[in-house]
């Protein structure tokens, strides 16, 4: 939760018209036309549910499921370009596995009825892809791949495309969580989960444990490493003799999916690590959240939240910085020279050597796409503009890009650099290149379910490759529209709303407010993650459901973030309370990740009366939390401090009673249910919700799924997660009860809770 969920996860988803005439719309709102109750062939369908969203077949790059963009992603091209793979995933809610597919599509077949062949198809009963990541072999025939079956590690397969032969090329002890590979496939760069290690080592029993920064989960469990949040350990393959090679490198490999590259020749590899101490010259880099985490005094041998990439000669085994500079806030993508020379990496820093004060003001400042020669390491600079880096193309040796995906998701045209005399400039894109491939892209909008379709690169003529989804046809799905708003402080604000199925003209329905990211370009079932939401399945309960974009980053890690969000979400119920949409008293919001801040700060300071609320897997802003992990996650306290405007020690305590929302949790009125779906570690950083609410008397109830993971993978975790979501807002807001007699308990434990908000009701928030 935490070690993604703070900086990751934050940076960081056919009705008709209405038979009457639609009014005139208010400021703010894009609404096309409101929706009419279904009638003819759509009244017969059924609603959608929480398991339609289980089963839907989706796109099966990690990237894109945690909300990432599908664009220039979804067809891994054969290097002689004459046939791409993707890979798709669906839920088994009968196994409780995630079911992984590999397709295979020729290009010359693209526009004449084509029909995919399946390569291989594995499945998955834990947190990661069943497959993932496959890229081509030179030989355009084998295919890389890191999977796994039921109850497997995830390890490395070989798969020939011609045969479909499979082969488990590592049989590494723990999960495999990145790889790369030489254009051969000789050589194999991969990172593994670190093992796990106990303290109860004979020492510690006879001595004691001396606590440093290890993680208070861990210590609790007795143990550490061996997920995928722990310290990864690299690994060189070698195909030929079969062995693996670990290599020590400076940094930190962290996360679940570390990033590496490696050379075409398998001479040099990309690896990007955490600094084990920041340099005294990254501090006057001016990236917002880099000086957040670089601002602060160095402690000794604590985890420092700032990157870099590393340079490893994979003959020596040594490496060293590639830039000496830190990897900037948004992000960055390398990519190598054809002939292993060179690689180019987008969005980077550059030292702070310049003798010029003028050249040093605009470095601190300002990132650049540059050239990096290996192993001298000389710098070029492509360009200074802001792209997307998408590859170095090796006949024409231009590297190509595109600017930024615009607010729709749409993909601007390329734009080419070619070196000449030891400078880039940008080019047209040149005759050598090679030649025009179709564009593979995920057809969807917010009222299309995706379907993988070429598009020819000079006609623009569409070919349906596959529809992922045809059982969609005998669902009524609700009617979603793009709308924006004004807060309450005259910030424009966005979002998508989904009407309630059935809707009728004059009625107003109970809303629910989904928080954390919207996008229009993404048919987005649940909302654009699976924990927690379930968009479509609440309006076809009768819920209007508006899944909010949120405040733009510029406030976050600052006192202004918690206002900010706050005015966000009653400025949407003053606006659709206006069009005369909603019933103002039946309004429920859900916070996930970070915006489970957002609406506890919002429950503990705004004089508006939510009916219920739902907080899963995230922060508080609040001094358990901080005091429970700072010590192996010291940027949390840095964020927490940057939240409530001072460390909370001495005189700043008072600001943090005044401005952090477990501090005021006797304010909450509406009742809450909390989900803790991300093991150990959530289970820590939401007790204390369930805790003081329960002490207070007021209605809360705790899901505690231990196996899970931030955003929840598993159906069965799913399901439990998402139709609570559902089951919650329909008791509280509706009154409505599943006759499932298998959850006769749960309401029976709720209509209690219903007696504790009953007496609680004439109690009211002080000012």
């Amino acid at each position: 939760m935490l070690r993604a969920g703070t900086r990751f996860l934050f940076f960081f988803l056919s009705a008709a018209l209405l038979l009457a005439k639609p009014r005139e719309p208010h400021r703010g709102s894009n609404l096309v036309a409101p929706v009419r109750v279904a009638s003819g062939p759509d009244a017969m369908k059924r609603p959608v549910t929480v398991t339609d969203g289980i089963r839907m077949t989706r796109f099966g790059d990690p990237t894109y499921t945690a909300g990432g963009s599908s664009k220039g992603i979804v067809a891994k091209f054969s290097p002689d370009t004459t046939q791409f793979v993707t890979v798709l995933r669906k839920g088994n809610l009968e196994n409780n596995t995630n079911e992984y597919s590999l397709l295979l599509f020729r290009i010359a077949d693209l526009f004449h009825s084509p029909a995919p062949h399946v390569l291989a198809s594995l499945a998955s009963s834990s947190n990661r892809p069943g497959i993932q990541n496959p890229i081509w072999l030179e030989d355009n025939d084998t295919i890389l791949f890191s999977g796994e079956n039921p109850g497997e590690h995830a390890q490395l397969y070989s798969l020939k495309s011609r045969s479909g032969a499979l082969r488990q090329v590592t049989n590494n002890p723990t999960n495999i969580t990145s790889f790369a590979s030489s254009n051969t496939g000789d050589l194999i760069a991969y990172v593994a989960e670190s093992p796990v290690s106990n303290f109860a080592t004979e020492k510690a029993l006879h001595n004691g444990f001396l606590v440093t920064h290890e993680r208070l989960w861990d210590l609790i469990k007795g143990s550490f490493g061996g997920d995928e949040y722990s310290q990864h350990e690299l690994f060189i393959h070698n195909t030929a003799t079969a062995e693996d090679r670990r290599v020590r490198i400076n940094g930190e490999i962290e996360g679940p999916n570390p990033r590496i590259a490696l050379s075409p020749n398998g001479k040099y590899l990309l690896v990007q690590t955490e600094v084990r101490r920041i340099p005294e010259g990254w501090r006057d880099y001016e990236g917002k959240f880099l000086r957040l985490y670089t601002g602060q005094p160095p402690t000794e041998g604590a985890p420092t939240n700032v990157f870099q990439y590393e340079l490893l000669d994979t003959d020596t085994g040594t490496s060293e910085s590639l830039l000496g500079t830190p990897w900037p806030d948004g992000g960055s993508d390398v990519a190598w020279s054809p002939d292993s020379k060179s690689v180019v990496v987008s969005n980077a820093y550059l030292p702070l050597n310049a003798d010029d004060s003028l050249e040093r003001t605009v470095r601190k400042a300002h990132t650049l796409l540059v050239e990096v020669s290996v192993p001298d390491r000389k710098l070029a600079v492509v360009s200074d503009e802001h792209l997307r880096l998408l590859r170095w193309d090796a006949s024409s040796g231009n590297v190509i890009c595109e600017k930024s995906i615009d607010a729709a998701g749409n993909r601007n045209p390329e734009v080419h650099f070619h070196k000449k005399l030891g400078m880039w400039s940008q080019v047209e894109a040149s005759a050598k290149a090679a030649p025009l491939l179709p564009e593979i892209i995920l057809d969807e909008d917010m009222n299309t379910p995706p379907r993988i379709v070429a598009i020819d690169p000079t006609s623009r003529r569409k070919s349906l490759l596959i529809d992922l989804n045809p059982q969609f046809g005998d669902l009524a799905f609700a009617k979603v529209q793009s709308v924006t708003w004004k807060d309450t402080l005259g910030n424009e604000a966005k979002g998508g709303l989904y009407w309630p199925l059935n809707y009728v003209v004059g009625r107003k329905y109970p809303l629910v407010i989904q928080t954390h990211w919207w996008y229009a370009d993404k048919f987005l079932i649940d909302g654009p993650f699976t924990t927690a939401f379930a968009a479509q399945a609440l309006a076809g309960k009768g819920f209007f459901v508006l899944q909010d974009h949120g405040p733009d980053w510029t406030v976050f890690d600052t006192t202004d973030e918690g206002p900010r969000a706050m005015a966000d979400y009653e400025g949407a119920i003053e606006y659709l309370d206006q069009r005369g949409l909603i019933d103002r008293t039946r309004v429920g919001i859900i916070g996930f990740s970070r915006t489970c801040y957002h609406i506890t700060y919002t429950l503990t300071h705004s004089n508006y009366k939510f009916a219920a609320a739902t907080i899963a897997d995230g922060i508080d802003g609040g001094y358990f939390q901080q005091m429970a992990f700072s010590n192996a996650i010291p940027d949390l306290a840095i964020e927490f401090d940057a939240l409530n405007g001072a460390p909370p020690f001495g005189g700043g305590l008072s600001t943090w009673m005044k401005q952090s929302p477990p501090f005021l949790m006797e304010r909450v009125q509406a009742p809450l249910l909390v989900q803790a779906n991300n093991g150990p570690v959530s289970l820590l950083g939401e007790w204390e919700w369930f805790a003081g609410l329960s002490r207070l008397k007021k209605p809360v109830e705790l899901i505690y799924l231990p196996h899970g993971t931030h955003i929840l993978e598993k159906p069965w975790e799913r399901e439990v997660s998402q139709q609570a979501t559902v089951d919650w807002f329909d008791f509280w807001l509706n009154r409505h009860e599943d006759p499932d007699t298998a959850k006769a308990e749960k309401y029976k434990r709720w209509r209690e809770l219903r007696k504790l908000q009953e007496a609680n009701g004439a109690v009211q928030k002080p000012n």
